[in-house]
């Protein structure tokens, strides 16, 4: 069987009838998979947006997370107290240290603590207000931790200082001031001069010491001084020894107070066997009589 359709120019299309079955079945299957994949592509997308539904809490869930959040605050706070007793023994070790440094007996800085009183007031009542009263007392012992280490740290740059300090004999005891510093009759013209030192007169090759610790920036000969060894003690201060017999130190040898630098002669412009000893700062002869120790 044929199926015959009429053209718009009149003539006459014939098509076999099983051909225009077989165009419908396949018009049918492009439909059926067209909305076949429609639903699977809303299928999909439902389960991209799906959103879950929360269930209700067992209060006893809730309970026991509530207390875990409160011990692990406990816990953190003990933590804190632990640092603070920790700080607060180095702060009390620095105090002591302070106190031997100067000599002072660490309880009897303690002051009086007075009258004491107030209301009675709950404490605090929750861990908020314990965070921060604990915070203001980290804050203060912060403080009071900076300025005892700052006070400890003077104390020490002191202490460094006055062991450079020219304080100490630079001859042996039986050695004895055989001219004054300042002006006199000058012992080889009669005529009156400054004297820039003291003179300490004494036996022969007897020990000269170093009168505070420092650095030897001179060793050798130089002029009327004879045999000379100068310590520079920082700050610009520094001391002269002369008309020694032998130099013990060299330049640039760094030397303790009370070290032997040389032995007594009489080098140079000298009448006899002595040490003449200088103090001088920033070039200006100073008084060595005010450097010496309070027996003298």
């Amino acid at each position: 069987m044929q199926l015959i359709v009429l053209r718009p120019d009149g003539l006459c299309a014939r098509f076999p009838l099983w051909g225009v079955g077989l165009a419908a079945a396949l018009t049918l299957l492009l439909v059926a998979a067209a909305v076949v994949a429609a639903y699977l592509a809303g299928q999909q997308q439902r389960e991209i947006i799906k959103v879950p539904v929360a269930t209700t809490l067992d209060p006893a869930v809730l309970e026991n997370a509530d207390r875990e959040a409160a011990r692990e605050g406990m816990n953190q706070l003990v933590e804190r107290v632990v640092t603070l007793e920790r700080q607060l023994a180095r702060v009390d070790l620095r105090i002591r240290s302070v106190g031997d440094s100067l000599g002072l007996n660490v309880a009897d800085l303690e002051p009086d603590m007075g009258g004491q009183g107030g209301p009675l007031l709950d404490g605090p009542n929750s861990p908020l207000d314990l965070h921060d009263q604990l915070l203001a007392l980290e804050h203060l012992l912060g403080r009071q931790a900076s300025a005892v280490d700052l006070v400890d740290s003077e104390l020490r740059q002191d202490a460094a200082r006055d062991a450079l300090q020219p304080q100490q004999r630079p001859v042996e005891d039986d050695a004895w001031i055989s001219s004054a510093f300042g002006y006199r009759q000058d012992p080889f013209t009669g005529q009156r001069r400054f004297h820039s030192g003291m003179d300490f007169a004494g036996r022969p090759g007897s020990e000269i010491r170093a009168a505070g610790g420092g650095l030897v920036v001179f060793a050798g000969r130089r002029g009327g001084y004879g045999n000379l060894v100068e310590i520079a003690h920082g700050g610009g201060l520094n001391t002269r020894y002369a008309h020694n017999a032998d130099i013990l130190v060299e330049s640039g040898q760094r030397v303790e107070a009370g070290e032997v630098i040389a032995t007594m002669g009489r080098t140079g412009r000298a009448t006899d066997t002595h040490l003449h000893y200088e103090v001088v700062e920033a070039g200006e002869a100073l008084n060595p009589y005010s450097f010496l120790p309070r027996q003298d």
